[in-house]
């Protein structure tokens, strides 16, 4: 269960709402400076909201594959590979 921005167990920020809270962070600490142009500096931050919302659905689909084999690791799955690896390389000698 993730954390709600309150602090409370919840659902959490969608990705969306993640991204758009990047962004406007990025926008308030002068950290980028934006077009004065509307329509390009509507485009780039378009832009930088897709990358951002791609790059944590990517990240977030990495981490809960990672979880999930660490979930399932069976160690001696792990010792009865070993076994095999170090019976093949004596079997070579």
């Amino acid at each position: 269960m993730t954390r709600m921005r309150d602090g409370s167990d919840g659902p959490g920020p969608s990705t969306s709402e993640m991204a758009r809270d990047i962004v406007v962070a990025l926008v308030q600490s002068g950290k980028i400076h934006l077009d004065p142009d509307a329509r390009k500096q509507g485009e780039w931050l378009g832009n930088l909201f897709k990358a951002l919302h791609q790059k944590i659905v990517v990240e977030g689909a990495i981490e809960l594959l990672v979880e999930d084999q660490l979930k399932n690791f069976n160690l001696d799955d792990l010792r009865q590979l070993r076994e095999l690896l170090d019976a093949e390389i004596a079997a070579r000698s």
